[in-house]
């Protein structure tokens, strides 16, 4: 089932609510550049549109944009200014929330299938996660990322549809990579044996219950050695897009 239509739906849903984040000098014929790329997901907790996406990813833009000159931040083709439309953010937890207008929100699902809609949860916070329940996850890795001219960029994606969840604690889960019992959804000529993570931070988590899906997480780090993804919990995330601060 998982090499077919079911495997297909499981691995396309969290792409339907992600996009790619790229951040850099604006292009130009003259100089090169050095760009950078993170995942968004987008969300609606109550309160209107909101993207969530890694704490790194927002202190990386800010880093390079302070030192760099021309600088740009954009979701797709619609640029934005993440400071100043900043909701939220929580470093020990990863966690950044931007609040998206109702025109940006419309331009950037506009774009095609992948990051075409806002996820609305069921009920808000999701449930505890347990250990061995399964989740589906996607992003936009650096490492698929193809130069088409100096001015444009093209982001494939990748996800997983079912992924073993094997650690949780209050404000992070872990899924190891169980790599010998992959099965490619789309057939061998997309199938892609990823390692390097990079670029999918803050691409979004779900785990399918039996009559929804549960927004639970989004991508955080990779560890190599263990072969592991690292997620945030987005349970902290309250229904505005502000943060619950931990326990000190």
């Amino acid at each position: 089932m998982m090499a077919g239509g079911l495997g297909k739906e499981l691995a396309k849903f969290p792409l339907l609510f992600a996009q790619a984040v790229i951040f850099g000098q604006r292009p130009s014929k003259t100089r090169p550049r050095e760009i950078n790329n993170g995942t968004i997901s987008f969300v609606d907790l109550g309160h209107g549109p909101i993207g969530i996406t890694c704490h790194h990813v927002i202190t990386d833009y800010r880093v390079k944009c302070d030192a760099l000159a021309d600088f740009a931040f954009q979701i797709g083709n619609i640029e934005i200014d993440p400071i100043k439309q900043l909701i939220d953010q929580n470093e020990q937890m990863d966690l950044a929330t931007i609040h998206l207008s109702a025109n940006q929100i419309k331009a950037i699902t506009s774009q095609g299938e992948i990051g075409s809609c806002v996820f609305r949860p069921t009920t808000w916070p999701s449930p505890r996660l347990k250990d061995g329940e399964f989740v589906a996850f996607g992003g936009f890795p650096g490492s698929l990322r193809k130069l088409r001219s100096f001015d444009e960029l093209e982001f494939p994606s990748w996800s997983s549809g079912a992924s073993r969840i094997s650690s949780v604690s209050d404000f992070k889960f872990i899924s190891a990579f169980e790599r010998e019992f992959w099965v490619s959804s789309f057939g061998a000529k997309h199938q892609v044996d990823l390692r390097a993570l990079g670029g999918m931070s803050g691409g979004p988590a779900f785990i399918k219950r039996e009559l929804h899906w549960d927004f639970v997480g989004i991508v955080s780090d990779y560890h190599e050695n263990y072969d592991a993804v690292i997620f945030a919990s987005v349970r902290t995330v309250r229904s505005d897009g502000t943060i619950d601060r931990p326990p000190v």
